[in-house]
């Protein structure tokens, strides 16, 4: 009687056979676009270098929009009530606890004050991400916010949707530039939905560190084909915002977790007007993850950001402990089948190497001709 291999029983039985033949790991993998992201591993928690830069970042990244069941506003901006506070500054000390060590924060959300507390007595353990929220001079935006937390880690702009780089925008980075200079900020970047922007960014901004974009499951086969290979040409940090599309894919799981509420709930492409996902396109795209039997659609499209290496990290904003909890799951679960499937690959190419050509039933040995090629 035939036995059937599963995919994680070969995986496992290649892992046994590399680790018999002494055959070591590599610490990054490569991606469909050939490129990894240098990188390590400590505690459970995997850091990947932002672009050139000194930096360091956790492969989960925790959010800045807070949840609206508890917003009210205050002025110009909103803030969380009590319980809300408690509940966010709660989950931001779990998540610096499993070792994430990037808080993106935004000042109209009440957030700057909350999250200074938070990182005062680990300040060199915290990589604080802010973005100027309001109109004022980003000088001014700067200067608050370095008074604030010492310095800032990470500081973008939100340039808008607009095609290219324009001359406000340029004036403003200049700006960031003196900032970076004079020690006030440690790396600068800009967030947009945009691919012609982005790309234009690449070529008008100079000591540009990093660009936030939109990347999830749906977006990776549909937009960037241009974007992505002249970022990494160029050594530019890649963050991944919105890995499960505002949370909106969780509308696509008939098991999800009770109590899931997305930020959204149409699934979008941030491009032309944010056009909606035709379901049955969503349907189709959603059987390439490969999604595990014990594992919910969002560890699953999660799991899919993190294994892009070319990603630094992927930040998403996170309402309830269990969210956070399955994130965190999520990432723990991708380096395992990383590990599993580097070992698998590995041993498989050894045990090529040392069969030769006869690795290959006779017919097919031409085969191996072109792959030594």
């Amino acid at each position: 009687m035939s036995h059937r291999w599963s995919r994680r029983d070969f995986l496992r039985t290649c892992s046994i056979a590399a680790v018999g033949a002494g055959l070591g790991l590599p610490k990054t993998g490569l991606g469909s676009l050939g490129t990894s992201v240098r990188g390590y591993t400590r505690g459970g928690m995997e850091y990947r270098r932002l672009g050139q830069t000194d930096l360091f970042i956790s492969l989960l990244a925790f959010g800045s929009h807070t949840d609206p069941s508890f917003k009210r506003q205050q002025g110009d901006r909103f803030v969380l009530n009590d319980e809300g506070q408690a509940i966010r500054d709660r989950q931001v000390a779990r998540a610096l606890d499993l070792g994430v060590n990037m808080v993106d924060t935004y000042e109209n959300e009440g957030q700057w004050e909350p999250v200074a507390r938070l990182a005062r007595t680990r300040r060199n353990k915290v990589l604080v991400s802010v973005c100027r929220q309001f109109s004022q001079y980003v000088g001014d935006d700067i200067d608050q916010a370095a008074r604030l937390f010492g310095y800032v880690d990470l500081y973008r702009i939100y340039p808008g949707e607009g095609p290219r780089v324009d001359g406000k925008m340029l004036l403003d980075w200049d700006v960031l530039r003196k900032a970076k200079e004079s020690g006030k900020v440690r790396t600068i970047g800009i967030s947009t939905h945009s691919e012609e922007l982005m790309s234009n960014a690449l070529e008008e901004l100079e000591g540009l560190d990093y660009i936030m974009f939109p990347y999830n499951f749906i977006h990776a086969r549909v937009n960037y084909s241009k974007f992505l290979p002249a970022a990494l040409s160029k050594g530019v940090g890649l963050i991944a915002i919105k890995p499960l599309a505002c949370g909106s894919i969780v509308t696509l799981d008939p098991h999800a977790r009770s109590g899931s509420k997305p930020q959204e709930t149409r699934i979008e492409l941030y491009q032309k007007n944010n056009r909606a996902i035709l379901p049955a396109v969503a349907a189709e795209l959603t059987k390439t993850l490969h999604r595990l039997p014990d594992e919910t659609l969002c560890q699953a499209a999660l799991r899919f950001v993190y294994s892009q290496p070319f990603i630094t990290t992927a930040m998403t904003g996170m309402f309830e402990d269990f969210t956070l909890e399955d994130n965190y799951k999520a990432l723990c679960r991708y380096s395992e089948l990383t590990h599993e499937e580097v070992a698998a690959l590995t041993a498989a190419k050894r045990w090529a190497e040392i069969q030769g050509p006869n690795w290959l039933p006779p017919h097919y040995r031409w085969l191996d001709k072109r792959w030594r090629a």
